[in-house]
C-alpha cells in the first residue's frame, strides 16, 4: 500500500496534533508546522503528496504559501482551510491553483476521505460547493483562462454538466436540456456539488452565444421570476465595453431597488467612492450618510465586541436609512418609516445570493 505524505501548516500546534494522528492512523506519514516560511521550506526539502494550509499564518499567509508552492511546483497540490472564507476569496484560491477550501470546524474523517481521493489522484480536478462558490464565478474563471475542461454539478438527485474550450461555454446538458437553455437552469442552483476535470474534450458544440451574454440572460432570467427586473434594463445598461463585474453590481442594485420599500439604493466602495445606484434624488448627500454610518456603526461595534458591521438602521422623520456591508462594499438604501428592515435584509440577501 503507498503511505502518501501530508504537510499541515495551521497556526494552531493542537490542530496539528489532532490531524496528524487521524492521518496517521489511516495510514498517512504527516509533518507540521505553524509557520508558512517553514511550510514553504518543508516542502522544497520533502516534496509532500498534498498541503493542507490555513489561510492565516504566521510569516507567509495561506495565499501567499499557495502562489509560492504553485511557482515552485505547478502539479502542488493544496487544500486551504479557514473559519471564515467570503467568496471574493474562494474565487482567488482557485483561480491559485487550490483544490479546495474548507471552513472550520472540520470534521476529521471527512478531511481524511477528501485528502486520500485527492493524493491518489492522477488528474488536476477542483471540487467544491455552490454554496461557497456559485456557477457563475466557475464560469467566468475557466472562460478567463481558457480552460478546457468538463464541469459536473450535483443537486439534490440530479446532475447537469458544462464544458470549456478556448475561452467560452461549448456544451451544456442537464435532464433533457442542451445548451444555453441547460446553463439557465443551472445557473438556478444556489446549492449542491461540483467536479472540475481539466483537459476533457466536448464531444458537442451547443452554445455559440459568447459567455458573458449566456451569463447575462440567466440573470435576467433569474431576476424576472424573484424580485425587480424589468425589461427597460436592457435599455437602461448597456455592456458596450463594461466589464462583466460592473454590468452584475448594476444589476444587483437595479433588483434591490425593485424590493417592495426601498426608495433608492446605492452601492459604494469602502471610502465611499458610488458603484452603482437607482432611483437616488441626491446621491452625494445619500454617500456621505452612508460613510457616516458606517463610522458609528464600526465604533458600536466595537463597543459590543462585535466582530464585524454586518448592518444598522437610522430613523429619522418619516423614513429610515439602511446601511449593510457587503465583503468590501456597502449598500444604502433609503426606507419609509414604517419598513420592515428583517424583511428587506433577507430579500437583498436572496437577490445577492443568487449572482455571487
Amino acid at each position: 500500500m503507498v503511505q502518501y505524505s501530508i504537510l499541515i501548516a495551521d497556526g494552531d500546534p493542537e490542530y496539528i496534533q489532532y490531524l496528524s494522528g487521524t492521518l496517521r492512523a489511516n495510514g498517512f506519514r504527516t509533518t507540521g508546522t505553524s509557520s508558512g516560511a517553514n511550510a514553504l521550506s518543508m516542502y522544497r526539502a520533502e516534496a509532500p503528496d498534498l498541503v493542507v494550509a490555513d489561510l492565516n499564518l504566521a510569516e507567509v499567509g495561506g495565499l501567499e504559501l499557495l502562489e509560492e508552492l504553485r511557482a515552485f511546483d505547478p502539479k502542488a497540490k493544496v487544500i486551504l482551510t479557514t473559519f471564515s472564507a467570503n467568496k471574493e476569496l474562494i474565487v482567488r484560491a482557485f483561480r491559485m491553483g487550490a483544490l479546495d477550501i474548507l471552513e472550520k470546524p472540520l470534521d476529521f474523517e471527512f478531511l481524511t476521505n477528501k485528502i486520500r481521493e485527492l493524493v491518489s489522484r492522477e488528474d488536476r480536478a477542483l471540487e467544491g460547493n455552490l454554496e461557497m462558490m456559485s456557477l457563475a464565478s466557475i464560469v467566468q474563471i475557466n472562460c478567463e483562462e481558457r480552460n478546457q475542461a468538463q464541469l459536473v454539478l450535483n443537486h439534490q438527485g440530479r446532475s447537469g454538466a458544462i464544458y470549456f474550450k478556448a475561452g467560452e461555454m461549448i456544451h451544456a446538458e442537464v435532464g433533457g436540456k442542451t445548451g444555453e437553455e441547460a446553463v439557465y437552469e443551472l445557473l438556478e442552483w444556489e446549492n449542491g456539488s461540483f467536479h472540475l476535470k481539466m483537459g476533457a474534450e466536448p464531444g458537442l458544440r451547443t452554445i455559440d452565444t459568447p459567455w458573458s451574454g449566456v451569463l447575462l440572460e440567466g440573470m435576467r432570467r433569474i431576476d424576472e421570476s424573484t424580485a425587480g427586473w424589468s425589461p427597460e434594463w436592457e435599455e437602461e445598461i448597456d455592456p458596450g465595453p463594461t466589464e462583466l463585474g460592473d454590468i452584475v453590481e448594476k444589476r444587483i442594485v437595479k433588483a434591490i431597488g425593485g424590493i417592495p420599500g426601498v426608495e433608492s439604493a446605492l452601492m459604494l466602495t469602502a471610502d465611499g467612492t458610488l458603484i452603482a445606484e437607482d432611483k437616488s434624488l441626491e446621491p452625494e448627500r445619500e454617500i456621505k450618510w452612508g460613510v457616516f454610518l458606517r463610522e458609528k456603526g464600526e465604533i458600536i461595534g466595537g463597543y459590543l465586541d462585535a466582530d464585524h458591521l454586518e448592518w444598522v438602521v437610522l430613523t429619522a422623520g418619516d423614513g429610515r436609512i439602511y446601511l449593510q456591508q457587503k465583503g468590501d462594499k456597502m449598500l444604502l438604501l433609503n426606507l419609509p418609516r414604517r419598513s420592515s428592515a428583517e424583511t428587506i435584509f433577507e430579500s437583498v440577501e436572496m437577490i445577492f445570493k443568487r449572482y455571487q
